[in-house]
């Protein structure tokens, strides 16, 4: 059977994110000069009104124009770069961060299980929103509210708010994983937690990192759409007067949830300004999601010691650091002891 990477619906999917995401860049700094910039009206032949904003999609607008004068399918493929790579980032950061503390935790900590896990689920019951809302204009590295280093700290605390959930599910499948037989034997015949780590339970979590990753990206995208649905978006806002009494928040970036949620009550008025974005997002997560399920149905192989038999000539060459006696009893059958 194909390793879930190694097949075609995944292929296609990560193809297509990318794509986004090279076309994005390519508008931004090459074709930014040569997109048909719109008007505030809109004309027939004869040079007569005939829509002021926001207009309907049509053929020269595939989304439409928003209120504010935006064509919104060049704001779609300008704001991909920024949610498929914010989303790819802070799921490759809370992998990694996860992985390494669940290591931490199922090895090292195993006293502290019980207090982390009452800790793990008092915090579950908050909803992430909620954490993330609390810290969100918290500016870790600088006092600016925009700019790149609110972006990091936003990045931070997307993160962070993901780890405690991360660890104990990694920590409770290296803690399962470790009470195999081999990893039994291995203990029994003096190998060290750091040994173990590096020849059983790295092999045996690296085939699950990049279903993590997938699994991560899909929940980031779905909480950054309810974070913009609150008007908190990711790159910032812009306080825009109208007059003297009414004022909007505008992104300062066209990352989808932000198209999305300052156009949201946009659903009750004109709904295809919210469908461009929206239809993005679909697609994003449905990309996202036929990745996973590849990786899930796929085969998972873990490493584990050889059953068969070892030729001497192959024993010899194994260097003393890289052989441990438990490898030896499985792979040697000739061993009469455990005949």
């Amino acid at each position: 059977m194909k390793k879930g990477w190694k097949r075609v619906p995944f292929l296609v999917s990560l193809f297509f994110l990318l794509g986004l995401v090279a076309f994005s860049f390519l508008s931004a700094y090459v074709l930014k000069d040569h997109i048909h910039v719109q008007t505030t009206l809109l004309r027939d032949e004869n040079g007569k009104m005939i829509k002021t904003l926001p207009f309907p999609p049509s053929w020269e607008y595939p989304f439409g124009v928003d209120r504010f004068g935006a064509n919104i399918f060049w704001a779609v493929i300008d704001g991909a770069r920024y949610t498929i790579l914010i989303g790819l980032i802070v799921s490759i950061l809370r992998v990694g961060l996860g992985v390494c503390f669940g290591i931490i935790y199922g090895i090292y900590l195993k006293k502290m299980q019980a207090f982390f896990t009452t800790f793990e689920r008092a915090f579950r019951f908050i909803p992430a929103i909620l954490l993330v809302m609390l810290f969100f204009d918290v500016n870790l590295f600088s006092d600016a509210t925009n700019g790149f280093s609110y972006i990091v700290s936003i990045i931070f605390w997307l993160t962070i708010v993901a780890l405690p959930s991360l660890t104990q599910a990694v920590g409770n499948e290296v803690n399962h994983f470790s009470k195999e037989d081999f990893i039994t034997a291995s203990k029994l015949m003096g190998a060290t937690k750091f040994q173990i780590i590096r020849k059983h339970i790295m092999p045996f979590l690296r085939s699950r990192i990049l279903l993590m990753i997938v699994q991560q990206m899909i929940s980031i995208l779905l909480l950054l759409v309810h974070l913009a649905v609150f008007r908190v978006f990711v790159g910032g806002s812009t306080t825009v007067h109208l007059d003297s009494v009414n004022s909007v928040s505008l992104p300062n970036t066209y990352e989808w949830s932000a198209l999305i949620g300052v156009s949201y009550q946009e659903l009750m008025l004109n709904q295809w300004i919210v469908f461009g974005p929206s239809i993005a997002f679909i697609l994003t997560l449905l990309a996202c999601n036929v990745m996973k399920r590849m990786l899930e149905s796929a085969e998972v192989s873990v490493v584990i010691p050889k059953t068969g038999q070892t030729p001497l000539k192959e024993i010899k060459q194994i260097k003393k650091s890289d052989f441990t006696f438990v490898e030896a009893v499985v792979r040697n059958k000739n061993i009469k002891e455990f005949q």
